[in-house]
């Protein structure tokens, strides 16, 4: 696990607090890793590459789908769409 330090201002302080309180974490530390988790999922989460939906969006008009034996080879798929 890599370890940082991080410098806040006063406003980003208070809104560490804050969700520490609301969420009940026993430290900053992890009210600073549900943030940044939560925004993670955001930004990664938010789109999708346009040659995937198309991708997905033709398997689903033909009809066709494929069954993975593992969640090994099932990424191995994912990457090479």
């Amino acid at each position: 696990m890599a370890q940082v330090t991080v410098t806040l201002d006063e406003d980003e302080d208070r809104v560490v607090g804050i969700i520490k309180s609301i969420y009940g974490f026993s430290s900053k530390n992890k009210a600073i890793q549900f943030i940044i988790k939560e925004k993670g999922e955001e930004i990664f989460e938010k789109e999708l590459r346009p040659e995937f939906v198309q991708k997905i969006l033709k398997l689903e008009k033909s009809g066709k789908f494929e069954e993975y034996a593992s969640m090994k080879k099932l990424r191995a798929g994912i990457e090479h769409a």
